[in-house]
């Protein structure tokens, strides 16, 4: 993949960030069925939780073959990402990317539009759509080797996953096709609106409108002299 240095790929974040990934799933295997029970997302009504639609991004699977695809993807495109956006980009990034899948997974799910999985949804797999979107439009020239063989242009290779997201969306109409469209999303929101500093200017604007407001209070008087009244001689008869 152009743009990856695979040394530079193993940084102290994207290390710690896989040790406790690889943790979790080793807790999960030492205990079958007891932390998908609490931490996947599971169907209303079958172990649902307020929570779940965070954890779930947490617990790998739902085989070792799986999890282990999806840390793979997470050592080739989180470090090239922070690098790309930084790092404060990058993460607030995924955030918007996870909230954006987790409100319309919740959508779809209340409406009966998909389902979910029995033993519910767990993995990372939305995320990394997210991360695949964000390392493509940050770096719209380089060149990634499809199947290790064929050329692509990265921002080509970010719409072609929206676009396989939301198709198979439309086929599976499960739970994790919604997250996986949803995140790439979310991501596609972010770059659009230009990251924070979207979000600081944003708070410049609120920040403005509330001074605004805050100045409509006073009453500018010219000249010391009230409608219609005398000017005004005496020190405590000004407002500053």
């Amino acid at each position: 993949m152009a743009g990856l240095n695979l040394g530079d790929n193993w940084t102290p974040r994207t290390r710690n960030v896989l040790l406790a990934l690889f943790a979790v799933y080793v807790a999960q295997l030492l205990v079958p069925g007891v932390l998908e029970a609490w931490f996947a997302w599971r169907p209303s009504g079958q172990g649902f939780l307020p929570w779940q639609p965070l954890t779930a991004f947490v617990l790998g699977g739902p085989t070792p073959f799986a999890a282990c695809l999806e840390w793979l993807g997470l050592f080739f495109l989180l470090a090239p990402v922070e690098r790309a956006l930084g790092r404060r980009d990058a993460w607030f990034g995924l955030l918007a990317a996870w909230g954006t899948a987790v409100v319309l997974g919740l959508t779809l799910v209340a409406v009966g539009a998909v389902g979910v999985p029995i033993g519910g949804y767990l993995g990372l797999a939305p995320l990394l759509a997210a991360l695949v979107a964000f390392f493509g439009w940050a770096h719209p020239g380089a060149r990634i080797l499809l199947a290790f063989i064929l050329p692509v242009r990265a921002d080509l290779v970010a719409w072609a996953t929206g676009l396989l997201s939301f198709l198979y969306l439309l086929y599976a109409r499960d739970l994790g096709s919604a997250l996986a469209f949803g995140a790439w999303a979310g991501a596609w929101a972010w770059m659009r609106l230009g990251g924070t500093g979207a979000l600081r200017r944003w708070g410049l604007h609120a920040r403005r409108r509330k001074i605004e407001r805050d100045l409509r209070k006073f009453e500018v008087i010219d000249g010391g002299r009230t409608a219609g009244g005398p000017r005004r001689t005496k020190p405590e008869e000004w407002v500053n």
